[in-house]
């Protein structure tokens, strides 16, 4: 009879091929003491020896019960009997909040990981999640409602600034989890917290998936399979999204004509890719509603949506996009900016295309047709964003001084006309960074090289239209 111990350490061992592990891979381990980190941690320590990677354990004492210094005292004593290194974070009762505990965790859990990875230079964090956290986690997002992109649940991987994030177990249910933990004799700690009904992840895991296992014992592979399939759905939407919104896109907004040349459907599906990825302010549900309906309102060629105090919406003829509001009683500022996504390019009508880039992600270089602007991620505020330089935008300079933009538009002779529309890239506080082709800022802050850093590349066709 096959043990199940024995499928779940192959499949494991399938899943973890695709990692490409070397023993000189450092991978960090998110580690609770539970049944399901305990057995992730055991199956990583088994792997060949040709695939087994250097393991750092991280643990969070959220200091939740009673018995968590006699867990932390455990992972210390497995730790070194099994000769791997161990971090431990300590999150003091006095740091936890009044509400939302159990959100709070995660961040401070997730913080912590994202902190240790770094420190170790490990290309992977592995988590302990499994299909009952998934089957859990869909139903949760399912009755608070919401946008459909918020439906997915769980990733079986996700790659963040600096680390992957990757989470094997997810098609393992509990059960095989703890089966394989008894077959192997692996020491575990129930969290007693999994058992408190105040949080609503217990309710769901104690009440509501029991029920639908029982009416039908396949609930949870019918849960992965569905966040599968939604997952490449919304993925391939969003990159259809994304080539219509680099159509539509022009400076200082958004081609009001373009976009109502597409589909009602496209129309809802782009509107909202703008406003989740490239507005610089959550836009809510009802907001977005109100933006369809005035752009698609020929009878009203201008008009606007206040986003926040400081953002709104604006139409204007022929472009729309969101603007900074001025002072009261004054006309939004002509600044129609897009922010900047990591890792892609945008284009910048009638100049050429400008993107900002990852190490990883540098694009193939061309010397001849592209300017390059070096940024560490302690220099500036991000996000970045594009939008139309203003006269009275300034540049510092070294000796504490400042310039004009409209003294540097006119000191490199740029004709009147091109002026108005000339594309300034800005850091999330407005200050502006680069005025594309003709000055970089001087950033008080230095360029470190030891922190995160980023390529901020322009590239034209004629770059002597530029200089």
């Amino acid at each position: 009879m096959i043990k199940v111990a024995d499928v779940v350490q192959k499949q494991f061992g399938l899943t973890m091929r695709r990692c490409k592990l070397t023993p000189q891979t450092t991978v960090v381990v998110a580690v609770s003491t539970g049944v399901d980190s305990m057995t992730l941690l055991a199956l990583l320590e088994t792997l060949p020896l040709n695939r087994r990677p250097k393991i750092v354990i991280a643990h969070v004492n959220h200091k939740l019960r009673a018995q968590s210094t006699e867990e932390q005292q455990f992972l210390t004593n497995y730790a070194k009997q099994h000769h791997l290194k161990l971090e431990i974070k300590v999150w003091s009762v006095a740091e936890h909040p009044q509400t939302g505990v159990e959100n709070a965790a995660r961040q401070i859990r997730y913080a912590f990981f994202a902190k240790m990875a770094q420190k170790y230079q490990a290309k992977f964090l592995f988590t302990a999640h499994h299909a009952d956290d998934q089957a859990e986690t869909f139903l949760m997002k399912l009755v608070r409602g919401g946008d459909l992109q918020q439906l997915q649940g769980i990733r079986s991987r996700q790659l963040t600034r600096n680390t992957q994030i990757i989470r094997p177990l997810l098609n393992f249910s509990k059960q095989e989890l703890r089966q394989f933990a008894k077959q192997k004799k692996i020491s575990w700690y129930e969290d007693q917290t999994n058992s408190d009904e105040a949080f609503t992840r217990n309710r769901m895991r104690h009440e509501i998936v029991p029920r639908l296992k029982a009416e039908n014992p396949q609930f949870l592979q019918h849960v992965q399979d569905y966040e599968e399939q939604l997952q490449i759905v919304l993925r391939a939407m969003d990159q259809q999204a994304q080539k219509l919104v680099e159509d539509i896109q022009g400076n200082g907004g958004y081609h009001t004509g373009k976009f109502l040349a597409l589909s009602s459907e496209w129309q809802n599906v782009v509107l909202r890719y703008i406003c989740v990825h490239q507005a610089v302010a959550q836009v809510t549900k009802r907001q977005q509603t109100e933006i369809l309906q005035l752009i698609r309102n020929y009878k009203k060629p201008n008009g606007s949506v206040q986003i926040n105090a400081k953002w709104v919406f604006c139409k204007r003829y022929q472009k729309f996009g969101f603007y900074l509001t001025t002072k009261s009683g004054e006309s939004p500022q002509e600044v129609g900016r897009s922010m900047l996504r990591l890792n892609q390019w945008y284009a910048v009508e009638n100049y050429g295309k400008l993107g900002v880039f990852e190490l990883e992600y540098y694009p193939k270089k061309d010397e001849n047709k592209q300017q390059v602007m070096l940024l560490s991620e302690s220099q500036i505020k991000w996000p970045l964003s594009l939008r139309y330089a203003q006269p009275t935008d300034q540049f510092s300079l070294k000796d504490n001084g400042h310039k004009k933009v409209r003294r540097i538009l006119v000191d490199a002779k740029i004709p009147v006309e091109k002026r108005a529309t000339w594309p300034l890239i800005v850091d999330a506080n407005n200050r502006p960074v680069w005025l594309i082709g003709l000055r970089k800022n001087w950033l008080a802050d230095p360029l470190l090289t030891d922190t995160k850093q980023y390529f901020l590349i322009w590239k034209t066709n004629n770059l002597e239209e530029l200089n």
